[in-house]
């Protein structure tokens, strides 16, 4: 009997670990931890408030040319190009699946307007990140501010005019995945994660509205 005991709770163990476990930022307060930047000479912002999260940029940009040269949680410059970024370090170990939703809604989908999602993030020149515009999505990695790798490739939206998104990053083993509105864009392999910070920026004239984001350990 008391065998049979033991055999039961360890089977109810190993059936509630195999559930998902999830934490949803409702951005009511800033309980992550995001970095915030008011407006810096009209350049732009990343704030919390009224339980969204909102990110501008405001400089021009005339072509996606080069995708950034880093992260340092203010307005970066890349020739007339400015974005702005924000972070937290995500409830999740990244060095097992994981998935992260964002529920987002952007300015417009335009080649001069770019926006993105920054992931592996360590500091403002080691992260990684997926970005698009209208026309194609990029992965690049960084390594003490310096590209050390990236792959670009067009998209065929289905619904330029959409402006509500829905944004999902899956990591399942060695394979990381991007999507938006569950198409997927992108799909990278054998790209090791090593650090939680996560986060978002945008890119020339662009707005991105954040008002939820699930973070689930699969």
């Amino acid at each position: 009997m008391k065998k049979t005991f033991i055999a039961l709770c360890m089977m109810v163990t190993v059936g509630l670990s195999s559930f998902a476990q999830s934490f949803v930022d409702t951005f009511d307060a800033n309980s992550l931890g995001w970095t915030e930047c008011a407006f810096e000479s009209n350049k732009g912002s990343a704030v919390i408030d009224k339980g969204v999260l909102t990110i501008k940029s405001k400089g021009e940009n005339k072509a996606m040319g080069a995708i950034l040269t880093g992260l340092s949680g203010v307005a970066t410059k890349v020739g007339e190009n400015t974005f702005f970024e924000t972070h937290c370090y995500a409830p999740l170990d990244v060095r097992k699946p994981f998935e992260v939703i964002a529920n987002v809604k952007i300015d417009k989908l335009a080649n001069d307007r770019v926006c993105g999602f920054v992931f592996n993030y360590k500091d403002g020149g080691n992260f990684y990140c997926f970005n698009f515009n209208d026309e194609m999505v990029n992965f690049t990695r960084y390594v003490d501010n310096h590209v050390v790798g990236n792959i670009t490739q067009g998209v065929k939206w289905q619904n330029k005019k959409k402006l509500d998104q829905v944004w999902k990053l899956r990591c399942d083993g060695d394979v990381l995945t991007f999507y938006v509105d569950d198409m997927e864009i992108l799909k990278v392999r054998y790209m090791p994660l090593d650090y939680t910070g996560i986060g978002f920026y945008t890119f020339g004239k662009q707005t991105l509205i954040v008002d939820e984001m699930t973070f689930t350990q699969m």
